[in-house]
């Protein structure tokens, strides 16, 4: 009986070592071999991190672990979209800055970093956050924030008045899981990255600029030399086709303002104003030839009723709003952006521009 035992060990055995193996080397969720907190880590000792893209890396693990990481709060804080990721702390002149931007966020992402800032008592002097048009349009909400579900719940709840205080304040694990070492599902998916030698690997720089993908310690972002480098001709063809198939980023199927979407967000600054947080609107501009399709279609002029709405909640709750849709504010021009969406780094600051001052 022993010795078939044994048998069965020793044909097993190698199946094992290949499984621990390729969840090790793929290690494609950041769990084994290197881990958010590592990241995190590294970050905080003032190094940049490349290779996160090419990862396919969860953003907010990142933001979860980086903010665990901090000692006290940053001074300035960014919440909002992919469209905030250029803000960084020269645009502010202090190091007590982070930029906690998170790609594709919805009203839930943003509930969700004040919750991790609320429960681990990290809430900035200034949270400057970006209101895309896009938030209240409740048909195009996605589930990424569901992995900082936790957060966002206790915010909600925060602000429904119903924290309970024996409820325990939540926190993300993003540290190693020794036992996805031979978890089959996790080596399921890791095996099929194999063929195109895909894995979850970082490098760490103090260059400000590489030739990839750079996420700064500081939570802001440098786009590779391709973007920064990309010919305006490239952009206006991708903005017109966009245009062509009647498509706005996330603005479709939009035929009212949601409420609930709104009324958190007038919840969430005013939770942050009470909270002694000085609390400033930033409306991130689509480029002139998007805006002036927007303006020409009925479908998109929304957008306009959602810079209004905005504009009066600011002047309704006293606090700053800076920039517009409308990119004639700042004099942006197509060169200056990325690609359909996204400003160049040496123009964002330029978008940055009190329209309401605060009371």
């Amino acid at each position: 009986m022993i010795k078939k035992w044994l048998k069965a060990a020793l044909f097993l055995l190698p199946l094992f070592i290949f499984i621990g193996w390729v969840n090790w080397y793929v290690d494609s969720y950041a769990l084994l071999r290197v881990t958010y907190d590592d990241i995190a880590a590294q970050m905080a000792a003032g190094k940049h991190v490349e290779g996160l893209e090419d990862s396919d890396y969860n953003d907010r693990n990142l933001l979860a672990a980086r903010l665990k990481d901090m000692e006290e709060a940053p001074q300035i804080m960014v919440l909002g979209s992919s469209r905030v990721y250029t803000f960084d702390h020269t645009m502010f002149g202090t190091d007590s800055f982070y930029n906690a931007g998170l790609s594709e966020a919805t009203i839930y992402d943003l509930l969700a970093v004040a919750g991790i800032g609320a429960s681990q008592d990290k809430l900035p002097e200034t949270a400057v956050i970006g209101v895309d048009a896009f938030l209240f349009n409740k048909s195009h909400d996605n589930e990424k924030w569901k992995e900082l579900e936790s957060y966002a719940n206790y915010m909600a709840l925060t602000l429904d008045g119903k924290l309970s205080p024996e409820l325990a304040r939540p926190r993300k694990d993003t540290d190693r899981d020794w036992g996805k070492t031979f978890s089959l599902d996790y080596f399921r998916y890791n095996v099929t990255l194999l063929p195109d030698r895909k894995r979850f690997t970082v490098s760490y720089t103090e260059e400000w600029e590489t030739e990839g993908y750079l996420k700064h310690y500081d939570g802001s972002v440098s786009y590779q030399r391709e973007l920064r480098e990309v010919d305006p001709v490239d952009v206006e063809e991708m903005t017109r086709q966009a245009m062509e198939e009647h498509v706005v980023y996330r603005m479709t199927d939009y035929a009212e303002i949601d409420e609930g979407h709104f009324s958190r967000l007038s919840e969430l600054a005013d939770y942050l104003l009470e909270a002694g947080v000085e609390v400033i609107l930033y409306l991130p501009p689509y480029s002139p030839m998007m805006y002036n399709y927007i303006e020409s279609e009925e479908a998109f002029q929304i957008t306009l009723e959602v810079e209004e709405k905005v504009k009066n909640l600011a002047v309704e709750k006293g606090i700053a709003l800076y920039g517009s849709y409308d990119p004639a504010g700042c004099g942006l021009e197509m060169a200056d952006l990325y690609d359909v969406y996204h400003v160049k780094t040496e123009k964002t600051a330029d978008t940055y521009y009190p329209v309401i001052p605060a009371r």
